[in-house]
């Protein structure tokens, strides 16, 4: 018999189920920073508990196929067996994760905080961070869109470490 998945492995395997915000998020501060790997910290460790359905500290492979099972059963709407890429867009589930960025977006760059996103506050969250990325220049170069890391699923792209 197999041992149950470590922490990090499991981490590691289950990252797709993780949203820690939105694709589009700017950069943050060196603050917000620390607050975000704190977040993503916290969500590991409910992903964690969730999975180990008998709370015993590991989750074992019977577990975690659970889980598979769940999530592929939240996806399958109609309960054939089989998903193409039109019902996972119609899903409840796909539906709860475009909701959840939309409601980011919104938090993010409704600045009169009016629950809408007009195209000035957009535009002016963004040029704040062509600036960050710029350091207050006219034009950025390739080098200095290169040095943010790239956005990944539930995260927010990183400033550039001036050198």
């Amino acid at each position: 018999m197999r041992s149950p998945l470590s922490l990090p492995t499991l981490v590691f395997a289950t990252g797709s189920l993780l949203a820690a915000g939105t694709v589009l998020a700017g950069t943050p501060d060196v603050a917000a920073e620390g607050g975000r790997h704190a977040r993503r910290a916290a969500m590991q460790q409910q992903m964690f508990e969730r999975l180990d359905a008998n709370h015993d500290g590991q989750v074992s492979r019977a577990e975690y196929k659970a889980s598979v099972d769940a999530r592929f059963d939240k996806l399958d709407a109609n309960g054939d067996g089989s998903v193409d890429a039109e019902e996972i867009a119609r899903s409840p589930a796909t539906a709860e994760r475009v909701n959840r960025r939309a409601e980011g977006f919104v938090k993010r760059y409704d600045a009169a905080g009016s629950g809408k996103v007009t195209r000035a506050d957009f535009e002016a969250k963004e040029m704040e961070r062509f600036e960050r990325i710029g350091g207050g220049a006219d034009s950025v170069t390739l080098e200095q869109l290169s040095k943010l890391r790239k956005p990944h699923r539930g995260g927010a792209a990183e400033a550039p470490t001036q050198d």
